[in-house]
Formats: structure tokens, C-alpha cells, sequence
């Protein structure tokens, strides 16, 4: 005798076959009446769920940048010389190095002043020499005037060679007087230019907020004219370069499928370095021309440098970020696939199905929905005007029609069927 199947499995063959004709004219003849014979119970249907869960809709454009200082600058000695001392930082026992911070106006290197002293010492005395000499001809010069005068006015008791020879050394010692300025006036720019000597033997640091990004100099080494010694950055505020297409540059105004850049506008920068974090930066130049290679425009943002605990720059010089046009437009909203909605228990309503617990099994009930904007192939699902909420477990695809109070089974509860491509995000 054979066995007969068990009702949770499913029947095969001629046998199923005429199952379900019996079940089909058992219901449409007899209806109310009822067959005689029981009908089997079907099993849960299986659906395939999504839970319901605001997800990220990126709709701005990013674009790579590099940091640059906010100024840049490098310092040399206008003579050779051979180094003296370095700037020693307060507190420790070493002498400036790279990465070190120093204000405007600190003596960052200094040669060594013996020759430049001497040549400035020699230089104020040569013109102390030749005011003398200048105050002496002057005197002079005062002196052999008043005795031309005296003979040019004299009544015919003074004979004309006594008056041509005052008359001489008159001349003579305007002459004396004249060479004697000459040479105080060389004096004067040659001590000028051994003060410059002097005070150039000072490399002076010449912005405040100024960091070493480079040093080519110790003590005791002797340095040739216009050799750089150091090379000083400003990033206590920083420059983030980046180039854009045509379609992003112009009127504002005028909205198009591109987000525009203009002047004075914030955009937000993230870099992997700075762990996330978001900066707002300002859009401060607008290349007025295209790059010959690229066929890109530069865009210059500017914005302050952090300062970390430590004293350091959250941002350095040459790090790349990445900078977010039209960031206000991006959204955190609810999606669905446009197959879990279907029309809903009002002609003039839209619902999903949502899979809740019930007496110990899972069924779905039909739940309302307002609908926004389409993303590719999903929708949003609106908060105000829908009756699910976000952790709701909805059905997004099932072989079968479903209705209020049906048994289904989820597929995401299946070990086999996990990580596929519909499971929950």
C-alpha cells in the first residue's frame, strides 16, 4: 500500500495535478456548501525582505585637491660668510630645525661678525676723517673769501697781484672744499654698505606663524652669497587647488545639471588623513583661463589650519583631500524598489506589504505609504504620510500575489540565501 505524502511537502506528477482540480471544483461548484473533503493547507509563502532604513543618496560632485601653505618663502645671505649660531627654540637644547614654528622678526641664523665689524668700524672712521676734513676746508675756504673781499674792495692800496693771488687761493679752496665733500659722500655709502654688511650677516624670519619646511645650514659651515639656507611656510592658513570643468563656472544663477562655483562660495573638504573630519572652506580665486592640458579651471579655496594639541597643523602642505560641490543637497532618506509598492486598500492609496510576527508565524500586512523622488530604480518612502517606520521588515519581491494576512516565509532568515544582492542594507 503506498504511503501518502505528507501535506508540507509538495506534491508531484498526476497526483498533484488532480489535487488541484479537486480543490478547484470542490471550491467553484460546491462553494458555501463546502467539499466533503478537506482542503491541505498551503505553506508560508516565501518573500524576499528589505529593512526599511534612512541610507545616503550622494548627489553632490567631489573633486581632488592638494594643500598648499598660504605663503612660502626661502632665506639666504646676501654675503659669504661662515656660520656662527643657529636660533636655539626656548626650552630645548638644540638648535632650530625643521618643522619648528617662529614669529616674525626672530634671528634665525647669524655669520660670524669679525671682518663685517671690522669693515663697519673702518668705514665709520674714514667718515669721521673726512667731516673733519671737510669742517677744516670749509674753514678755510671762509677764511681766503673774506681776504678776496677785502683786497677786491680796497681803494688802490693793494697792489693787482696781491688781489689776483687772494683771488687764487679763494679758488684753491673751493677746489679742496669740493674734493673733500666728494669723498666724504663715497665715505658715507661705503659705511652705508658695511651697515648693510652688518645687519645682513641676520637671517631674520619675515612672517609670523612661520614653519621650517627646510634647512641647508649648520654651524661652522661657510655659506657662499645667495645660497639658501632655509625655506619658511605659513600654513596657519592653507590654499586647496583644484580644477573643474567649463560647465561649473558662471552665473550662479543660471541652474543647470552641474552644481556652479563662484566666489565667496563654502564648500566642505574631508581627506582620509583627518579621519573624516569635514572643514568648510572659501572659494577665494577662480582661474580666468582654462588649462591648456587639462582643459579644467583652477578653483583656489582658502580656509584656517586647525591647530592640533601638540602645536601642530591639522592640515599640511601637499596632502590631498577631497573637496564636495553642492554637499547641501545630498540627503538621508528612506528607499524601497519600485516592485515592493502596490496599490493599497484605497483606490487613491500606494502600500508595501510589511512582515511582522503573528501567533508565532510571520505574515505580512498591507501598510500605507507617501512616495517622494525616484533614484534610479528605488523611491522614497516619506515619514509624514506613511504608516511604516524605519526597522520595518517589507517585502521587496515574491513569486506569488500576496494579501493582508498571508503566511510568508523570509528568505533572509535562510541561511542559504545569504548575502544576496536584495538583502537588507
Amino acid at each position: 500500500m503506498n504511503k501518502e505524502k505528507p501535506e508540507n511537502r509538495p506534491d508531484t506528477g498526476a497526483a498533484r495535478r488532480w489535487a488541484q482540480v479537486g480543490m478547484v471544483v470542490c471550491v467553484l461548484v460546491l462553494g458555501a456548501a463546502g467539499c466533503k473533503k478537506q482542503a491541505r493547507v498551503q505553506g508560508p509563502v516565501p518573500v524576499k525582505v528589505k529593512v526599511l532604513q534612512p541610507e545616503e543618496i550622494v548627489i553632490s560632485s567631489r573633486f581632488s585637491g592638494s594643500v598648499e601653505p598660504l605663503q612660502t618663502t626661502t632665506l639666504a645671505f646676501k654675503l659669504a660668510g661662515t656660520v656662527q649660531r643657529l636660533y636655539e627654540p626656548p626650552g630645548l637644547d638644540r638648535d632650530v630645525q625643521v618643522g619648528d614654528t617662529l614669529d616674525k622678526g626672530t634671528v634665525i641664523a647669524e655669520l660670524d661678525e669679525g671682518d663685517l665689524r671690522r669693515a663697519k668700524a673702518s668705514a665709520e672712521a674714514k667718515v669721521a676723517q673726512l667731516e673733519a676734513r671737510v669742517a677744516t676746508d670749509k674753514e678755510s675756504l671762509a677764511i681766503a673769501t673774506r681776504n678776496f673781499e677785502r683786497f677786491a674792495h680796497s681803494s688802490g692800496s693793494v697792489s693787482e697781484a696781491a688781489r689776483d693771488d687772494a683771488d687764487a687761493r679763494r679758488v684753491s679752496a673751493a677746489g679742496e672744499l669740493a674734493t673733500a665733500e666728494q669723498a666724504l659722500a663715497d665715505a658715507r655709502v661705503q659705511l652705508d654698505q658695511a651697515n648693510d654688511n652688518y645687519a645682513n650677516r641676520q637671517l631674520v624670519v619675515p612672517f609670523d606663524n612661520a614653519t621650517v619646511a627646510e634647512k641647508r645650514i649648520e654651524p661652522g659651515e661657510r655659506k657662499a652669497a645667495q645660497e639658501v639656507a632655509f625655506r619658511l611656510i605659513d600654513i596657519s592658513t592653507v590654499h586647496i587647488s583644484f580644477g573643474v570643468p567649463d560647465t561649473m563656472i558662471g552665473e550662479p544663477a543660471l541652474r543647470t545639471f552641474a552644481e556652479r562655483i563662484y566666489l565667496g562660495q563654502k564648500l566642505q573638504i574631508t581627506a582620509d588623513a583627518i579621519e573624516g573630519r569635514s572643514l568648510a572652506a572659501t572659494v577665494t580665486k577662480i582661474a580666468p583661463e582654462a588649462d591648456p592640458q587639462t582643459r579644467t579651471f583652477l578653483i583656489e579655496l582658502t580656509l584656517p589650519n586647525p591647530q592640533l594639541p601638540q602645536g601642530q597643523r591639522l592640515l599640511r602642505p601637499g596632502l590631498i583631500v577631497t573637496v564636495r560641490v553642492g554637499a547641501e543637497n545630498d540627503r538621508r532618506l528612506m528607499l524601497l524598489p519600485m516592485a515592493a509598492i502596490h496599490r493599497g486598500r484605497a483606490d487613491d492609496e500606494l502600500g508595501v506589504y510589511e512582515a511582522v510576527p503573528e501567533d508565532s508565524r510571520e505574515v505580512v500586512r498591507m501598510r500605507k505609504v507617501a512616495l517622494g523622488d525616484v533614484y534610479n530604480d528605488q523611491i522614497e518612502v516619506l515619514p509624514s504620510g506613511s504608516e511604516v517606520r524605519p526597522g520595518a521588515r517589507v517585502v521587496v519581491s515574491t513569486a506569488e500575489r500576496l494579501a493582508d494576512g498571508v503566511a510568508v516565509h523570509s528568505l533572509q532568515n535562510n541561511p542559504t540565501t545569504a548575502g544576496t544582492p536584495s538583502e537588507a542594507k
